[in-house]
């Protein structure tokens, strides 16, 4: 067992890393989805030696990176020599989602692209916490960890059987994790502050408001039925659905 199976500490802080947390301790009907299986965060690209040896002492052994390979290239996770294995699963062809709509469209159209054209991208994910072992760790991250991953990390508790309300909690959280050093970075990287962009902009790229999420899921069960019968029909089985659960409730 490691560390953080038992410790049940929900985020880690290390330098250059600002949104990496354990999905554990959710409730889950009778039971709660177990500490140390399923790690989320922003990107990699920082990690100095204390975080390369956190990421050790958490027992990751699986990295799903859903960057597109521009991102990659810009910001390449620094992770060689570690014992894990990276699995990059971009969930858009090449860039972030900010370089894939009009920015003015907002986070809701964004999700609903993901779920509508990127299905079998998310399931490619979700696939990969499936199959881990039962003595192995999962991280999955993009740049900030908020949206790309935001619906892996949620779609997969839901599908487990996670409590809905905490599912969208989880997802909500990453907004005030990167409020500060990282949203200011990233607001420069556009050419300005908070105050020169539009709302709409600083939105996409800042914030995860939970009623987003939440009318996300909620068309999902509205138009598929329940979060699992969704991963069904973009081509996860029934087999690793069972699985899944088994691997992140207990």
């Amino acid at each position: 067992m490691t560390t953080a199976q038992q410790s049940g500490i929900r985020r880690y802080e290390t330098p250059g890393v600002y949104n990496l947390r354990d999905t554990g301790g959710y409730t889950a009907g009778a039971s709660s989805s177990r500490w140390g299986r399923l790690f989320r965060s922003d990107a990699l690209h920082l990690l100095n030696a204390d975080g390369r040896a956190l990421l050790r002492d958490l027992g990751i052994s699986h990295i799903v990176d859903l960057r597109g390979s521009t991102e990659l290239g810009a910001a390449p996770s620094n992770v060689d020599g570690l014992d894990l294995t990276v699995h990059h699963l971009p969930v858009f062809d090449e860039a972030a989602p900010t370089a894939q709509l009009d920015l003015s469209i907002g986070l809701a159209p964004i999700y609903d692209h993901m779920v509508d054209e990127r299905g079998a991208n998310l399931v490619a994910a979700i696939r990969v916490i499936a199959e881990a072992a039962d003595d192995e760790a999962v991280l999955v991250h993009c740049t900030a960890g908020k949206d790309r991953t935001g619906l892996v990390i949620a779609f997969a508790l839901s599908a487990a059987g996670v409590d809905r309300d905490e599912v969208v909690a989880d997802y909500a959280q990453t907004a005030d994790n990167l409020r500060g050093e990282w949203t200011t970075a990233m607001l420069a990287q556009h050419g300005a502050g908070a105050a020169e962009l539009p709302a709409e902009v600083v939105e996409l790229i800042t914030a995860s408001p939970a009623p987003v999420l939440a009318a996300l899921l909620e068309r999902i069960d509205r138009e598929h039925g329940s979060m699992r019968d969704y991963l069904l029909a973009q081509g996860l089985t029934t087999a690793e659905l069972e699985r899944l659960t088994a691997f992140l409730v207990g």
